[in-house]
């Protein structure tokens, strides 16, 4: 991570973001449309699952976000030579997940081969740190400060990558839902990363801003384009590349705890990962009506996910839907700015004050939106029960954990932390007790919404 106050820049390099931003834009903006015209000749279409009418829609829509990427990337180097390193591997990245996606557009990977396929993507990553390339430095943790994960956390670069990659291709189905709510991430990172002073943040988080822009407006209700896989997962890659280069990785799992959330429900409803073809037929998480509203599947084996606790209160349209998602989305994008503000306390001494006023500034729009929405509510008490148990637990590890007699394994090759092991083992139970309970609250919900239903039709 390289600071922009030590890099002393002015109005020129300000300028130079701002054509980076523009050009990011304005090619995404035009040849978005030459990629629906030519994907409907060539009949690379969906159907619009959740309309009635099923309209055509262009699929691999994606492909118009990798040349924005590219060609905002490109220029990047050209401005800006000193981060040559740096901005080619978030180019060959994303590069890979842009292959994988596209080959399971045309060929329809089974789940198992592209969870591997987007490790793998996470390779350039990995070896280029590994040769000195690029340099990743272990996260750095609320309450804890920077962890001690030198040599293994390098390991777990991959899957970290493969990670948000998946979360993020399994937050799409709906008009926008992906695109939109990797919009509203993107945004509060690029406020975080001008609070963290991190260079590499600032520069793909502006590229980022750049290319889902003009292709939200394509991809909104009514959708004109899918992304598909080659966009979903090629989105989820550059939110992850973000991460590792601006050493925001909490900062970013707060940022996609909506999409976390969902992919953490879904695959411990279904027992593990299945092919969505299998879940839209015998596991459908929600009915569609004759009126395009959509409903929550009061079925027992249905896969349990976030849309379906949303409707669990009764149906929506799909534009309501998708508008809770970018309600959630904004208050996960304030959990991120708090959360950075008490990294930034714990290690670089900031006044607790200064996060005790923000924190009550945000908590304002956050009552609005919770008084407004009232079907998010139990969904964000469900994710803040979720971040209060995690700091609690670190600020346990910090005290207790940490102070263990266990000194870590040198196994010449790796080193292997014992107490940070430990750590992990301890958390496992509290995900099986947050899964627990959030089942609880679903079938709550849905019960209490047929109990509605019941007396109205009495």
């Amino acid at each position: 991570m390289t600071s922009i106050i030590k890099l002393k820049w002015g109005i020129v390099e300000i300028i130079y973001l701002v054509i980076i931003f523009a050009i990011g834009f304005l090619i995404t903006l035009l040849i978005t449309p030459y990629i629906i015209k030519y994907m409907k000749k060539k009949g690379n279409v969906g159907y619009d699952i959740h309309k009635n009418a099923r309209p055509e829609v262009a699929e691999s829509g994606g492909i118009s976000l990798i040349v924005g990427i590219f060609a905002a990337a490109i220029l990047s180097i050209i401005l800006f030579p000193i981060f040559f390193n740096v901005i080619l591997i978030f180019i060959i990245t994303i590069g890979l997940a842009a292959v994988i996606g596209l080959i399971d557009d045309i060929k329809k990977l089974r789940s198992r081969w592209k969870i591997a396929l987007t490790i793998f993507t996470g390779s350039a990553l990995f070896f280029a740190n590994l040769f000195n390339f690029i340099k990743i430095s272990s996260p750095v943790l609320p309450f804890l400060g920077k962890t001690r994960l030198t040599l293994i956390y390098p390991l777990l670069v991959p899957i970290i990558v493969a990670v948000f990659a998946n979360t993020t291709n399994m937050m799409e189905g709906y008009n926008a839902e992906g695109s939109g709510t990797c919009l509203i991430a993107a945004c509060f990172l690029f406020i975080c990363a001008l609070i963290w002073d991190s260079f590499e943040a600032v520069l793909f988080t502006i590229i980022a801003i750049a290319v889902l822009i003009p292709f939200f407006i394509y991809n909104r209700y009514p959708a004109k384009v899918f992304p598909g896989d080659i966009g979903t997962l090629s989105m989820g890659v550059m939110i992850a590349c973000i991460a590792l280069f601006g050493s925001l990785e909490v900062v970013i799992f707060c940022l996609l705890l909506m999409h976390i959330f969902n992919s953490f429900i879904l695959l411990s409803s279904v027992r593990g990962f299945l092919e969505s073809s299998k879940i839209q037929n015998s596991m459908d998480d929600i009915i569609l009506l004759e009126d395009d509203r959509i409903k929550a599947s009061d079925q027992q084996n249905a896969a349990l996910t976030l849309p379906r606790l949303i409707l669990a209160k009764g149906p929506l349209t799909e534009k309501e839907l998708v508008l809770n998602f970018f309600i959630i989305s904004i208050i996960c994008g304030f959990f991120s700015i708090i959360t950075l503000l008490i990294i930034a306390w714990t290690h670089r001494n900031l006044d607790f004050m200064f996060v005790i006023i923000t924190g009550i500034i945000l908590l304002i729009p956050t009552m609005y939106f919770l008084y407004k929405f009232n079907r998010i509510r139990g969904i964000i008490f469900l994710m803040v029960g979720l971040l209060v148990g995690g700091a609690s637990f670190l600020i346990f590890v910090d005290i207790y954990i940490m102070h263990l007699p266990f000194s870590d394994i040198d196994l010449i090759f790796i080193i292997i932390p014992i107490k940070e092991l430990i750590a992990f083992v301890l958390f496992i139970p509290g995900l099986v007790l947050f899964y627990f309970i959030t089942i609880k609250y679903f079938w709550f919900q849905i019960n209490k919404g047929k109990k509605i239903e019941t007396k109205k039709s009495v």
